[in-house]
């Protein structure tokens, strides 16, 4: 894949250097997803995390992230 048009800020350009964490999902963010609103995603997901006092060991915790993700990214599955 040479390029990607990225779901949330539109722009073409080069994916990721290498898929962003496993499975189907990590699948769909690099093939739509740039660089840049990747490194603003994990900025995010750092405030949301300490805002809202996650825990990444909790299931639904890690599902109420995820779907703020995909939001967030405006993914489209």
């Amino acid at each position: 894949m040479n390029e990607i048009t990225c779901s949330r800020c539109g722009q073409t350009t080069a994916p990721m250097p290498r898929i962003p964490f496993p499975g189907e999902l990590g699948q769909t963010v690099h093939q739509q997803v740039c660089a840049v609103c990747w490194k603003e995603w994990l900025g995010a997901q750092v405030n949301m995390i300490n805002e809202y006092k996650l825990s990444m060991v909790d299931p639904e915790h890690r599902a109420a992230l995820t779907e703020q993700m995909k939001q967030f990214l405006e993914l489209k599955l």
